[in-house]
């Protein structure tokens, strides 16, 4: 009987998808405690259409997909961080007027002139079982990243999240650790699109350890 269940691992691919996806999940966990508790969950889902923008413009110009989506993605992530500071509006409004023209653009693009690249349908659900090893390096990478980045600026990222504010007040540069964690967020976003889809990093069980972290 375990002899069957470990059938599967002999394959590659099968590997592969297995740790993306555990690091994927502990990532999206990890980043997703912070934006539960600045009341942005929807920046998630948002974050991840407004990078699918991104890969059809980049496509369509002739610039590496994965670059494009990727400089899109931390410009969308800094339009809502400025938005929601400089606007007297709720979070979810600015996320929800910057990301959602984003992808708009993007499906219009891909409807007009055709996916760039890498099939569209696979960058919307994913494909685990196509995972490479450039992946899951990848993905390694940008989780090794996020690791340093909330242990060596826990106590200012944590002081920020709970009360900007007074946090900015006693010298915090709030606007660096906005900035800093938007660019993380989009950065994780990327590294995951391809593997779990557009509508799947949107999915609720990405941040099931925030609901935790938030009682």
């Amino acid at each position: 009987m375990i002899a069957d269940l470990l059938t599967p691992f002999q394959f590659e691919f099968f590997r592969n998808g297995v740790i993306v996806a555990t690091i994927a999940g502990a990532l999206c966990g990890l980043v997703g405690c912070y934006v539960v508790l600045r009341n942005m969950s929807y920046i998630g889902h948002g974050l991840s259409h407004a990078i699918f923008g991104g890969y059809a413009v980049a496509g369509l110009i002739g610039v590496n997909v994965f670059l494009g989506a990727g400089v899109w993605g931390v410009v969308a992530a800094l339009m809502v961080g400025g938005i929601v500071r400089r606007r007297p509006i709720g979070s979810d409004a600015a996320i929800g007027v910057v990301t959602t023209a984003s992808f708009a653009l993007g499906i219009a693009l891909v409807a007009r002139y055709g996916s760039p690249g890498r099939n569209a349908d696979a960058l919307l659900f994913g494909n685990i079982l196509g995972v490479t090893s450039t992946d899951v390096w990848l993905v390694s990478a940008v989780a090794l990243a996020t690791v340093a980045f909330v242990v060596l600026a826990y106590r200012p990222l944590l002081f920020t999240t709970f009360d900007a504010e007074v946090a900015e007040a006693t010298g915090v540069r709030t606007t660096r650790v906005d900035a800093a964690l938007m660019i993380v967020l989009a950065a994780t976003v990327l590294a995951t699109m391809s593997v779990m889809g557009v509508t799947l990093i949107a999915a609720p069980r990405c941040w099931v350890p925030c609901a935790g972290s938030s009682a």
